[in-house]
């Protein structure tokens, strides 16, 4: 038995119950410890006044934002610039001269989805990344990166653009005065690239359809989901894709044969998985 800071006892089969209830509701295996889960409801609970676990259960079974705000104190969001290089390459060298050639329009639209962004370390690079290959204020294009996470606190961090100075150690150094101001002892994402980027809250698990997307990126989250929600995920990353657009998960990653409705593209070490039915499409079939 357990003791939160609410003053509630909590058994292993509340607990065992409450990783189920957080499955169901915002998609996540969790492999915390018992000590951890306790820890997090206890930061969670605060001084709200709940008189047993089975309410405590009853109310996170019956609030997804309930749930959402708990998953504040379990999901460490690991993450930093450039995080996965090989991806971004990717996107540069192959998947934008693709773009290029199937978008004769002027100016360009490009939509892009960072899902699960964190603090925002992630959609930030990929705006670099674009805005190296492609000019993103001559005109040319209107790119929109629509980044979304469902720590909202992670989101503040995101929106605000500020990082301390050990940044700098994962960021390329001719990337830094272009896009970041120093301020004090941190940096500051320049409006040229924050400009590009809107930060959106989303519960992956949760049907929420903001339209649809050139590429989304989506790493090292499908680890963290059950098998059946994981499907579901890679179900609705297929439908928030235009023909013809992109999915990438973490150089790790895979996706299984169950999931393959993408055509797998490797080079140089990287997979980037394309909508299938885009292939069909061009060739005639």
């Amino acid at each position: 038995m357990h003791k939160l800071q609410a003053n509630v006892d909590v058994g292993e089969q509340e607990l065992s119950e409450l990783r189920l209830i957080l499955e169901r509701q915002i998609g996540v295996l969790l492999d915390t410890t018992t000590e951890e889960l306790t820890q997090a409801l206890s930061e969670e609970l605060g001084s709200q006044p709940v008189a047993s676990a089975g309410l405590l259960l009853e109310r996170l079974r019956s609030s997804d934002v309930e749930c959402e705000h708990l998953a504040e104190h379990l999901l460490d969001g690991e993450t930093r610039f450039f995080r996965h290089p090989l991806a971004l390459q990717s996107l540069a060298s192959q998947v934008l001269p693709e773009l290029e050639k199937r978008k004769p329009e002027h100016p360009r639209s490009f939509r892009i989805l960072s899902a699960g962004c964190s603090t925002g370390e992630e959609p930030y690079s990929i705006g670099m990344s674009v805005c190296e290959v492609v000019n993103c204020s001559g005109g040319g294009w209107n790119v929109n990166i629509v980044a979304s996470d469902i720590r909202r606190r992670a989101l503040e961090i995101a929106e605000r653009g500020l990082y301390p100075q050990s940044a700098l150690e994962h960021i390329p150094a001719h990337l830094v005065q272009p896009y970041f101001a120093k301020v004090g002892e941190h940096l500051l994402v320049k409006p040229r690239l924050r400009n590009l980027v809107r930060f959106s809250p989303m519960n992956l698990a949760k049907p929420s359809f903001l339209g649809q997307f050139d590429c989304i990126f989506c790493m090292d989250v499908l680890p963290r989901f059950s098998t059946a929600q994981r499907t579901t995920l890679v179900q609705r990353l297929h439908l928030y894709l235009e023909p013809g657009g992109y999915l990438f998960l973490g150089q790790k990653e895979k996706l299984l044969a169950s999931e393959m409705k993408f055509q797998p593209l490797t080079r140089d070490g990287y997979t980037v998985y394309q909508k299938a039915a885009a292939l069909a499409a061009r060739s005639g079939r």
